[in-house]
């Protein structure tokens, strides 16, 4: 397999696992936040080991990076600060419905696919779309359930946009190569997420000891789950269009709805909102059916 020119279906099958795996990213949040680190500190631990490990590429080819640093750091803002309010948006609210707020990217992901990348959109695109909305219509219908909407709610759903903004960045400009995307992504979302977090209260800075405690499991899921994850996906939106990007990553919400329903009772959706989820799921199976693999002709730097 030519990692540099894939064919668009191992590229689709790559985003539908590394998405998965990001449905399972709440445990580990929850975790580090049950041994006493404050939310928007789960953030930076979880990141920085990652940053560090592709810090050593990114100085070793700094020569090669240079020339895309101002592009990767735009891209980075994007992607860090969804990372960040996504994080933020899981602590504050309910999981099940954070996750489902972001999934309306695919809607922003088209539109700014359309006008920006001349992506070629069917019918079954805007179907989607069309079945994406109104499932979000029902999610919210009952004001969040046992957990009212709140500002959690609000971070999930402008995350989907800065996604959808910075996907579409990823795929114009294909020729910046992965060492700069991955090191600002990992290092903007652990500076916005303690600044979000200084902002609400929830980033008081852990002790020495309590960093000592946390610092195998928060290395072990930061190299383990994030990097791998992150990078996989990244290197995906170079070849494919952002809104098949977001509907393929759509599996994370399959996942986090599935697992948040086992482990935590208090987060079970009222039967409406059930509805609204499928719906939101069922867009991305009529984009999937309806709309073949594409993607832009060129060779990425990887």
């Amino acid at each position: 397999m030519n990692l540099q020119n894939p064919s668009s279906n191992f590229a689709s099958a790559a985003v539908l696992v590394s998405a998965a795996i990001w449905g399972l990213y709440w445990i580990p949040l929850r975790y580090l936040e049950g041994l006493g680190v404050a939310e928007a500190w789960t953030v930076a631990l979880i990141n920085i080991p990652a940053a560090a490990a592709v810090g050593v590429i990114f100085l070793v080819q700094f020569k090669a990076q240079k020339p895309h640093l101002r592009r990767g750091f735009l891209i980075g803002i994007f992607m860090g600060l969804t990372v960040a309010m996504f994080t933020i948006g899981l602590v504050h609210s309910s999981v099940v419905r954070v996750t489902l707020l972001f999934y309306l990217t695919p809607v922003w992901s088209t539109l700014i696919g359309t006008y920006w990348l001349k992506e070629p959109i069917t019918r079954g695109r805007w179907l989607a779309i069309a079945i994406g909305l109104l499932g979000l219509g029902f999610l919210v219908s009952q004001g969040g359930g046992d957990l009212p909407l709140n500002i959690g709610d609000l971070y999930g759903f402008v995350s989907g946009i800065t996604w959808a903004i910075g996907g579409a960045m990823i795929k114009r400009y294909g020729e910046v190569p992965m060492p700069t995307l991955l090191v600002f992504q990992f290092l903007l979302a652990s500076g916005f997420a303690l600044l979000l977090g200084a902002a609400a209260g929830l980033a008081p800075t852990p002790s020495l000891a309590l960093l000592y405690q946390v610092a195998p499991a928060s290395m072990a899921i930061s190299i383990g789950l994030i990097f791998p994850s992150v990078l996989i996906i990244f290197w995906a939106q170079k070849f494919l269009y952002p809104g098949r990007v977001g509907l393929l990553m759509m599996t994370e919400v399959m996942v986090a709805t599935l697992t948040a329903s086992l482990f935590l009772p208090n987060e079970a959706l009222e039967f409406i909102e059930w509805i609204g989820a499928c719906l939101i799921v069922g867009a991305c199976l009529v984009e999937i059916i309806e709309q073949p693999c594409q993607s832009l002709v060129f060779t990425p730097k990887l």
